[in-house]
């Protein structure tokens, strides 16, 4: 019994195959081995390219691996993988222990082994069979793996023993219907207890082979690293030096209107004067909203503008304020939103649709009224000098009047560059108020003489 058990050791590791953890095919060098299921853990070893170590079991993202000394360590499953370990052909027999003494001993099943001739499928292939095993009476048992990729084996090519035991009888059933890892343990089992001695012996032991069915495919594993970039491809979109380009079709490109020298930009033109120049029209319509314009916003924030809105009215504004207003029929208010003459200032003053200048004079909006004396009259009419002249920027047209720099005081403007003609106006009428009453004094002496 205890050299069935010593069968079944040696032959159940090959029947559950091992795990081992190897490196990822993009790994150039090694892996590193970390004490525990932590990247910031300490290094413990390097698993090197096609190297491999025994797998203990797999955590999220990780495989703990048997290392040297007993020890385990971690590999990022980001760069291994786990792959099932190759069974080994041969294994070497260890001294067998006493059996009973009724008990075939395991010696004679290995000369019966060695004994056994080669099965061919065919007899007249060169080709050789699988390496079988045999039970303890003599009796072969095909490996499972011979059963399903050798020819069928003709029945005469199998050597069997008229004296076989039912146990033996049953070990062959199971190789020919049945995996070759029932008939080995059914074998075992049947075995007797009976003890006798068993001579050591070095000769390897054929294995049977077993082929299992694949299992189910694992989970996905993670992505690896992106790869770097490639370089760029050859660009076939072509435009003009210092124009910007113009798609003239999806992949060609061709030269705009638009030309930019580096500090100013010209639209229609390529010597631009300022940061923007338009060789000829600019059009601003807004069809979103009643008011479309054009704001010119200085640092300080504040800011000049021309609007249009829906009423037709053109608006022209300086400091973020409103000072010239032109409504659709053509009336021009400075300062007046709603100008009601031809031309109209804030203080009043217009000029009428007959063309005459009318200066503000309400009594509303003055103060300090003093009455103007004749002798006051008398004296600055006597002080104006009519002259002739014309403008410097108009010398075909002669005027009269004065000089502002030479009128006295009491017709001058405080900067003394203008006249006011309401001025001149008022001194020849108080001068001619005061004649007419001397007149009239002079006529009635004489009419009392």
């Amino acid at each position: 019994m205890k050299a069935s058990l010593g069968l079944l050791i040696f032959i159940l590791p090959m029947l559950a195959a091992a795990e081992v953890v190897v490196p990822i095919d993009k790994v150039e060098n090694s892996v590193n081995i970390r004490l525990s299921a932590d990247s910031a853990t300490e290094i413990v070893g390097k698993l090197k390219q096609g190297e491999s170590l025994p797998l203990v079991k797999s955590v999220p993202g990780w495989h703990e691996v048997e290392i040297a000394g007993g020890a385990t360590g971690f590999v990022s499953a980001d760069w291994s993988i786990v792959l099932e370990a190759a069974p080994s052909p041969v294994v070497e027999a260890e001294p067998a222990e006493a059996v009973t003494d009724e008990a075939p001993s395991i010696a004679a099943a290995e000369e019966a082994v060695a004994d056994v001739p080669d099965v061919s499928a065919d007899e007249s292939s060169d080709e050789t069979a699988e390496p079988v095993a045999e039970s303890a009476e003599g009796e072969q048992i095909v490996a499972e793996s011979e059963i399903a990729t050798a020819p069928e084996v003709e029945a005469d090519a199998v050597q069997s023993d008229p004296d076989s035991s039912p146990a033996t009888e049953s070990v062959e059933t199971a190789s020919t219907s049945g995996t070759a890892e029932e008939a080995v343990v059914e074998a075992i089992a049947d075995t007797t207890t009976e003890t006798s001695e068993v001579a050591p012996t070095t000769e390897a032991v054929p294995v049977p082979v077993v082929v299992g069915t694949a299992g189910a495919a694992g989970p996905q594993g993670p992505p690896g690293p992106q790869g770097p970039q490639g370089p760029s491809g050859d660009s076939t979109i072509k435009g003009s030096v210092d124009y910007l380009m113009k798609f003239t079709a999806p992949t060609i490109g061709g030269k705009s209107q638009i030309f930019d020298d580096g500090n100013n930009i010209g639209i229609g033109t390529t010597e631009p004067k300022q940061r923007l120049e338009v060789n000829g029209n600019i059009q601003i319509h807004e069809q979103n909203s009643g008011v479309a314009g054009l704001m010119i916003t200085q640092s300080s924030g504040e800011t000049g503008y021309i609007m249009h809105n829906r009423a037709s009215t053109l608006t022209i504004g300086a400091g973020s304020i409103d000072r010239i207003t032109i409504d659709r029929t053509g009336n021009v208010g400075i300062g007046v939103s709603r100008p009601a003459h031809p031309m109209e200032m804030a203080s009043g003053a217009h000029v009428s649709a007959g063309g005459v200048w009318t200066n503000s004079s309400s009594r509303a909006k003055k103060e300090n009224i003093a009455e103007l004396t004749p002798e006051e009259a008398l004296q600055a009419l006597a002080l104006l000098q009519p002259v002739q002249f014309n403008y410097k920027s108009d010398q075909r047209e002669t005027y009269v009047g004065f000089i502002a720099e030479d009128v006295p005081e009491l017709v001058a403007t405080s900067d003394r560059t203008g006249l006011s003609a309401m001025d001149i106006v008022a001194v020849l009428t108080k001068v001619v108020q005061a004649q007419q009453q001397k007149i009239e004094e002079l006529e009635a002496r004489l009419d009392s003489n």
